[in-house]
């Protein structure tokens, strides 16, 4: 089986380019209008043992990212190296930084590893399994998240100017939602009044809206479907590969949504580090809904409007800035390098005795 999209490094490159004038712009805004003459006594302030730390988190979680593809490949029955397993990883963190709605990352993972051998099946599952493992991380995490939160100073202020009247009925409204999300998404006439609705529009036929659909609902089921043999196949095989991947994938996001409440830290301002995750992996979703590389700057936008509840309005510029700089743009350096030198080794577009592309 070939993979399914062809990958341009030229248009990858432009794409890298985009995001990165969008982010730099939306970045330099947001430090315009909150910096303050005590800004530059603060940043006098900043202890510069903190950059090898804040790095070296970036490095763990890297790493555990290449030894999950690592650990999975081989108890499929592929015997990868951990080079290219790691190859791999951050060329796919190099994809999700650098394409709008991070759609490259899973076709370039998987471009990779079918190039080293695994099949694109194989590959398409072991990407569920590793989803599922993330979603698995954060649901157990959220009760301890939850309690954390109420117990927290700036929370607990944040409750008490709102009214119980509001927030409860809130709260419900939400739940029920959600669930009457769920039963209209399992439900085949509600995607069928879909369908027709989209079809109905010159613009839905000329978009071809209805296929697009179709289409979405069966990569879904398809995702979901391996995702549950991959996991059951190596719940039956390797138990001991499900427990370590769950292990790297808890070190991977601790060390990776550590950053921002290190980042305080280190700018003197030290805050519960709970909220913070939450807020981190909000923006990180709302860059994956954007579609425009690397969120085309309403990341930067949102969280400084998120700081000044933890920091003051003079550091929040500077905390954006550094906070970008590892998440997004030593991603887009260190993945990028990662991608490019698959390319000039042939393996994405050019097999052995091949022309490259």
């Amino acid at each position: 089986m070939k993979p399914p999209v062809h990958i341009d490094p030229k248009r990858m490159l432009r794409w890298v380019l985009q995001g990165v004038a969008l982010a730099g712009v939306a970045t330099a805004v947001v430090f315009f209008f909150t910096v303050r003459p005590e800004t530059w006594a603060h940043l006098r302030d900043f202890n510069p043992w903190w950059v090898p730390l804040l790095m070296g988190l970036i490095f763990v979680a890297w790493a555990c990212n290449g030894a999950r593809v690592w650990l999975f490949c081989r108890a499929l029955g592929h015997p990868l190296r951990y080079r290219t397993a790691l190859q791999a990883s951050m060329s796919q963190e190099f994809g999700v930084a650098a394409t709008p709605a991070g759609i490259g990352g899973a076709v370039i993972r998987l471009t990779l590893l079918k190039r080293a051998g695994v099949p694109v099946a194989h590959g398409g599952s072991m990407l569920a399994s590793d989803a599922a493992i993330d979603v698995l991380f954060f649901a157990l995490l959220a009760p301890f998240a939850a309690w954390v939160l109420l117990h927290d100073a700036i929370f607990a202020r944040l409750l008490e100017r709102l009214d119980s009247r509001v927030v409860l009925p809130g709260f419900l409204a939400v739940l029920a939602g959600a669930a009457l999300l769920v039963v209209l998404l399992r439900s085949a006439w509600f995607h069928r009044l879909v369908e027709r609705l989209a079809g109905a529009t010159p613009f839905g036929r000329s978009k071809r809206l209805p296929a697009r659909h179709r289409f979405l609902r069966r990569a879904t089921a398809r995702t979901l479907r391996r995702m549950r043999e991959a996991l059951a196949l190596l719940w039956g095989r390797r138990k001991s590969a499900l427990v370590l991947n769950f292990l790297l994938a808890a070190v991977q996001w601790t060390c990776r949504y550590s950053l921002l409440p290190l980042i305080l830290w280190a700018v003197h301002s030290p805050v519960n580090p709970v909220p913070l995750f939450l807020a981190q992996g909000l923006l990180f979703m709302l860059s994956m809904l954007v579609v425009v590389p690397g969120g085309g700057g309403a990341v930067e936008v949102l969280a400084a409007l998120i700081l000044p509840a933890f920091v003051p309005v003079a550091l929040v510029g500077t905390v954006v800035l550094l906070w970008r700089l590892l998440t997004f743009y030593l991603y887009l350096i260190g993945g990028g390098t990662a991608f490019f030198l698959a390319v000039r080794q042939r393996r994405l577009d050019a097999g052995p005795g091949e022309p490259g592309r």
